[in-house]
């Protein structure tokens, strides 16, 4: 079975064609992702994807422009994602259950992204609050109606939302973006597609059981 560890951006071969913005977006965010905003060079990341030395700066204006557009692309799917397995029909111990279980899976496929949170939720920022207006709050609204539900329900009795919400999204995404401790403890069994659909599974059972 293969696994579902990311793929990593490179330089392209010899003759390849120029760099798509989707692989300049995702070269940009898993830099960002390993080596945070400061150690980020442009020029850098020019001669990782094998360009011309201003390609990015010419699409981007600035290293800001490319944070920006590398947090909106691979951000927005992971919203994107969620709200799109919300479903207002069925019980709400299944609806969160659902939402949790799609956003534990796309994080397994996409570990910069909690790589990024993690280094910018370090400190007070602009860009730290442009992903909580962007994506982190509108994440958490996609949650809220199920976990009021359920609440009110008695099914989450004592589990407070900021528990819950860090959880779901901290301790889920965890294996992921540890990626070198968790190949170290559990070797590349964690990574493979039905051990990933596990975890997912096992996290969302965890978080919806109610204790």
């Amino acid at each position: 079975m293969t696994e579902a560890s990311p793929r990593r951006p490179g330089r392209p071969r010899k003759g390849a064609a120029p760099a798509s913005t989707e692989r300049i977006l995702a070269a940009a965010l898993h830099a960002f992702a390993v080596q945070g905003y400061h150690g980020v060079s442009i020029r850098d990341l020019n001669r990782e994807l094998g360009v011309s030395h201003n390609v990015v700066h010419q699409r981007y204006g600035s290293k800001d422009g490319v944070w920006y557009a590398a947090v909106d692309w691979g951000f927005g799917n992971a919203v994107a994602q969620v709200a799109a397995s919300d479903r207002p029909d069925i019980v709400p111990k299944e609806r969160l259950r659902t939402m949790i279980r799609t956003f534990v899976s796309f994080a397994a496929g996409n570990p910069d992204l909690g790589c990024v949170m993690n280094n910018e939720a370090r400190q007070p920022s602009e860009r730290l609050e442009y992903l909580l207006d962007h994506f982190v709050r509108p994440m958490l609204e996609t949650f809220l109606p199920a976990y009021r539900e359920m609440t009110g329900r008695g099914q989450l009795e004592g589990v407070p939302l900021h528990t819950l919400y860090f959880l779901i999204t901290t301790g889920g995404a965890a294996p992921f973006t540890n990626e070198g401790m968790t190949r170290r403890l559990f070797g590349d069994a964690p990574f493979r597609k039905a051990e990933i659909e596990r975890h997912a599974d096992a996290i969302a059972d965890l978080l919806t059981s109610g204790h």
